[in-house]
């Protein structure tokens, strides 16, 4: 199972080596990529052989095609069900998760906007603050 945000900042630290070398791999073929972005991907490769962290291979090349394999796509995308509102007027709620408060630095009070890009999927992102 995939870690969250708050599981991938302590696999950060745990295996703070393991990340370094992945990040110069990456910077040596011209990608600048966050390290949680680097620790998803590591994760998810791991994950795909059903293991937790597995080891890295000794070969650079190696580790680089198997990381830009499992990169997330720019912009990552979260899929949030939108929930029954409870009150029976037939309308919904977006929850949205801690972990995706955390990477956007989404606080309380912040205003979102939301887009129906197709049917089944919308973009959410900060508002533009009114000048």
């Amino acid at each position: 199972m995939m870690p969250t945000y708050s599981e991938r900042q302590d696999l950060a630290k745990q295996f703070a080596a393991d990340v370094a070398r992945m990040q110069r791999c990456l910077e040596a073929a011209g990608k600048q990529v966050d390290v949680d972005d680097i620790v998803y991907a590591w994760a998810d490769y791991s994950d795909a052989v059903c293991a937790g962290w597995l080891m890295l291979p000794e070969d650079d090349d190696a580790l680089r095609a198997v990381l830009l394999k499992h990169l997330p796509p720019a912009g990552r995308r979260w899929s949030i069900t939108i929930v029954d509102a409870g009150d029976r007027s037939g309308d919904g709620m977006l929850l949205l998760p801690k972990e995706l408060l955390a990477q956007m630095d989404w606080k309380p009070g912040d205003r979102l906007a939301v887009t129906l890009e197709e049917p089944g999927v919308l973009t959410v992102q900060r508002a533009a603050s009114a000048a």
